[in-house]
C-alpha cells in the first residue's frame, strides 16, 4: 500500500522506521502543497450553481470597459458606446441589459457562456443586450479565448477591476439584470441556466 492510515499501519516492533525524504523529494511535495493552496484560492471566486446574492436594488452605476468583440466599429453604432473602443453601461438606458462578470479561466464561466449566447440571440430583437464584462487581467487571454468561442453577445475587459468594484463582485460568474430604466433588478452567481434567465427576463419587461 501507498499510504496506511493510522490504524492500519503495523505497531511494535513490525513498525519500520520513517525514511526521511531526500531534497528532491521535499522539494515535489512543496510544489504540490503550492500548487492546491493555490487552486483552493481560486474556489471562492468560482460558483458552479446559481444562487441569489444580496443588494439587488437600486440603480446601477454607470461603468466603462473596452470594448473587445460584436460591438460597434464606430461611435454611435450602436447604443452603449461611446467610442471604437469603449463601452458605456449608461448609454444602454431604455433596454434591459443582462451584465456578466466572468473570466477566461473560470470554468463556471466558460459553462454560463453559451446559455448567454444563445439567450442574445433569442431576445435580440427585443432590446434586451447581454454584456459579458472580462475580468481578465490580461487582455490578450479574452482575445485568445474569443478566436476559440464565437458567441454573439458584446464582450468588454474591465481592465482595472473598476467595473467589477463597482457592482461588488466577489465570485465569479455574477450577473447582474438591470430594466430599462436602469435599475438592478435581480443578481446572481454561478451557473445561471436559461429557464432561470427566462424567468428573470418575464419580470422585467
Amino acid at each position: 500500500m501507498g499510504i496506511l492510515l493510522p490504524f492500519l499501519r503495523p505497531s511494535g516492533r513490525d513498525r519500520k522506521p520513517p525514511v526521511p525524504l531526500n531534497l528532491r523529494e521535499r522539494v515535489q511535495v512543496c510544489v504540490q502543497i503550492a500548487a492546491i493552496l493555490a487552486i483552493l484560492a481560486l474556489v471562492p471566486r468560482m460558483v458552479a450553481k446559481a444562487s441569489a446574492a444580496p443588494d439587488v436594488s437600486g440603480v446601477a452605476p454607470n461603468i466603462h470597459a473596452n470594448l473587445l468583440a460584436n460591438g460597434p466599429t464606430k461611435a454611435g453604432g450602436v447604443p452603449g458606446a461611446t467610442g471604437a473602443n469603449t463601452v458605456d453601461l449608461a448609454s444602454f438606458h431604455g433596454q434591459i441589459v443582462v451584465l456578466d462578470f466572468w473570466a477566461t479561466w473560470c470554468g463556471p464561466c466558460n459553462i454560463t457562456s453559451p446559455i448567454l449566447d444563445g439567450f442574445a440571440k433569442a431576445h435580440a430583437a427585443e432590446g434586451v443586450t447581454v454584456l459579458g464584462i472580462s475580468t481578465d487581467n490580461d487582455e490578450d487571454d479574452v482575445r485568445t479565448w474569443l478566436t476559440r468561442h464565437r458567441v454573439s453577445y458584446v464582450i468588454a475587459h474591465d481592465g482595472d477591476g473598476t467595473a467589477g468594484r463597482a457592482f461588488g463582485v466577489s465570485n465569479l460568474p455574477t450577473l447582474v439584470i438591470i430594466d430599462r430604466l436602469g435599475n438592478i433588478r435581480a443578481r446572481r452567481v454561478g451557473v445561471t441556466q436559461r429557464a432561470e434567465l427566462e424567468r428573470l427576463l418575464a419580470a422585467v419587461r
